[in-house]
């Protein structure tokens, strides 16, 4: 089978480091907020151009200490899209905040046109998606937030990688969330997240509240959460950073080879548009017929993913507690989306079998 993601077998590549490292870590009992957890929050920082970087238990605990170090809390609405995780939606619940969806544009990605109709009184952040590793136009989001005095969290849980201008997305707004779950391009053996942000206020306030608001050992300066990376992930992590530059390079290989490959096709070349700085978390094609071809697809021992198949406002969590909406474009490209290999595992015949199927596939469905 031709996979989606990569997980065992980036974890198989590099075990024999990683349990060298553990051994060491287990030998010395440094197995919380250790030099493991020191020494990854500084190449965050590095990656992110100086900014602070706190590493945490998740993306999602990040998106929330975020918002709680901003004071955002009961009566007060944060801006986001459905067509998401759903935990960025969760966060702001969890922060006691009233989540607003905005629909998106035809790539995909949240905009000014959809947020501005959004925004009044009650409004104290936005915060944007890099939906698959892709750039979105976050100063013109900014520009149009701080004048109204509301913050911009940046959510880049998918988009280590993702670039603007040559640098890291994450630092242009008030605070950015990333994740290091399995699954991510740079991820962990288990759960692991990070704050970013230029605010010290913030930096100083996600430090104490992920470590249950301790000072010192018997110091309590705030209620906060438990929300620390532990330090086995932070050493496999510490790892994997030496790799990652060379997947990200092997991604944009494929993407390209994609583009160029389905060019003249009915499925739709990558919904991103080919904009430049693009992480191809994942790499997402657009088809009237989108069920028929990922069923076709398996029958190949191809594997296409839906991400994601159910937008937010159409979640049983959303519909107990929050208004109907309608968000045209959000429930369109959920019908129509669909995600096809893309990691640095696959060989170019893979990526060859893949666009060989889908072919194949719009031959038939001619016919």
């Amino acid at each position: 089978m031709i996979k989606c993601n990569n997980v065992q077998e980036q974890a198989q590549d590099l075990s024999a480091l990683i349990l060298q490292h553990w051994q060491e870590l287990l030998a010395a009992g440094d197995f919380v907020l250790g030099e493991e957890v020191v020494k990854f929050e500084a190449w965050m920082s590095e990656r992110c151009n100086g900014a602070y970087a706190i590493s945490l238990n998740s993306g999602t605990d990040a998106l929330l200490l975020a918002m709680r170090g901003l004071e955002i809390g009961p009566g007060d609405e944060v801006i986001t899209c459905a067509n998401t995780f759903v935990a960025t939606v969760g966060a702001i619940v969890a922060a006691g905040a009233k989540p607003v969806l905005a629909d998106v544009g035809d790539d995909e990605l949240i905009n000014v046109d959809t947020i501005e109709p959004l925004m009044n009184a009650r409004t104290k952040a936005v915060i944007p998606v890099y939906l698959r590793g892709r750039p979105l136009n976050v100063n013109a989001i900014i520009d149009l937030c701080r004048p109204r005095g509301v913050a911009v969290i940046e959510d880049c849980a998918q988009a280590i990688g993702t670039t603007l201008d040559g640098h890291q997305v994450g630092t242009r707004g008030d605070a950015s969330a990333f994740s290091m779950h399995p699954l991510k391009t740079l991820g962990g053996l288990g759960d692991g997240g990070m704050l970013v942000t230029t605010n010290t206020k913030i930096a100083d306030y996600a430090r104490r509240a992920r470590n249950h608001g301790l000072e010192t050992r018997n110091e309590s300066v705030l209620f906060g959460i438990n929300s620390r990376l532990d330090s086995l992930q932070a050493s496999a992590l510490n790892i994997k950073v030496q790799y990652l530059d060379q997947w990200l390079k092997r991604r944009l290989e494929i993407a390209a080879f994609y583009d160029q490959a389905l060019i003249g096709t009915a499925t739709a070349v990558d919904l991103g548009g080919g904009k430049p700085g693009g992480s191809f978390y994942h790499y997402v094609v657009q088809s009237k017929h989108r069920d028929r071809l990922q069923r076709y697809l398996t029958e190949y021992d191809i594997q296409a993913a839906i991400h994601y198949p159910t937008p937010i406002h159409w979640q049983k969590a959303w519909l107990k507690n929050q208004p109907q909406v309608v968000l045209p474009n959000t429930e369109r490209l959920s019908r129509e989306m669909l995600t096809l290999p893309c990691h640095h595992h696959l060989t170019d015949s893979d990526v060859e079998k893949v666009v060989g199927a889908i072919k194949r596939f719009e031959l038939m469905k001619i016919r």
